[in-house]
């Protein structure tokens, strides 16, 4: 009788029957998409890259991919990404996805050739530098690179950078870099440097000064901020800042850097005025 009655309800009521189908997208974290980069770095390198897209995840088709980088035929790298992606206009030009009526759920079911190879022209991109910070976050950038090379730390050999999409803090793109291991780029590693291990879109370099401030985020008063300088090749800490909640104000401790250690600076005290809208400084204290 239940099944009767239920049966009913839904052929008077096909708006239901609609809402109930669940949503489901053949991106799913499991199938391969097989890309082909050319025109990469004036036809430097030929890029294959063999990526399992998620379309559960924010931004839309983000996943891991292995990414393998042929020169001249001959020699190849090749390394992994874990939140790969490419903007949706340029998935909706291979024909991978397709912009759809809202009221349609057509477009999100789409199945694609798994057997094709999807051809990309990495010139067509976008790239972002982190020299000139034109990596911070704009929204209408367009269509950019998710991997590129530039000389961060002045050697005279471009380190290569994957772009990890919203994968840094509050959904951010975070980088991964990777150094050259010769003379002639034949080949990349993983760079160690503690500095390289938190880049993201809040990140800024300053050319002139050599110096990268890597911002972390905790909220209003729960942030840091560390400076690194380049010296004698490499990255090293020279500053850090925090900023912690004290009664009724907020403190921003400024250390300095002696033997590798933190040398506390100073103390500045402050509190929002939301009247003038601006911190109202109580005072520093220096040691």
């Amino acid at each position: 009788m239940r099944h009767i009655i239920l049966l009913a309800f839904l052929l008077i009521n096909p708006v239901a029957q609609a809402e109930e189908v669940e949503w489901k997208s053949f991106f799913d974290g499991t199938k391969t998409i097989h890309l082909k980069f050319t025109n990469v770095i004036d036809d430097r390198y030929t890029v294959n890259v063999l990526w399992m897209p998620d379309d559960g995840l924010v931004p839309r088709l983000v996943g891991p991919a292995v990414i393998n980088f042929v020169k001249d035929r001959e020699s190849s790298f090749s390394v992994s990404a874990g939140a790969f992606h490419l903007p949706l206009d340029v998935l909706n030009k291979l024909g991978l996805i397709k912009y759809e009526d809202s009221s349609s759920h057509d477009g999100h079911t789409i199945k694609v050739d798994l057997t094709k190879v999807y051809p990309v022209d990495y010139a067509s991109l976008s790239e972002v530098s982190l020299l000139n910070n034109s990596h911070h976050y704009d929204s209408s950038r367009g269509s950019t690179s998710p991997f590129f090379f530039e000389d961060i730390d002045y050697d005279g050999k471009d380190e290569l950078i994957l772009v990890n999409a919203s994968a840094g803090q509050k959904r951010y793109d975070s980088y991964t870099v990777y150094r050259s291991n010769y003379k002639d780029d034949d080949s990349y590693s993983l760079a160690s440097d503690n500095s390289f291990n938190v880049l993201d879109q809040r990140t800024t370099f300053n050319k002139e000064n050599r110096t990268i401030d890597v911002f972390l985020s905790g909220g209003a008063c729960g942030s840091t901020n560390e400076k690194f300088k380049l010296v004698s090749g490499k990255y090293k800490s020279i500053e850090f800042t925090e900023w912690n909640p004290t009664q009724g104000a907020c403190a921003k401790t400024v250390y300095g850097m002696q033997e590798g250690k933190r040398v506390l600076k100073s103390i500045t005290e402050s509190y929002w005025d939301s009247e003038k809208s601006e911190y109202i400084e109580l005072g520093t204290k220096y040691y």
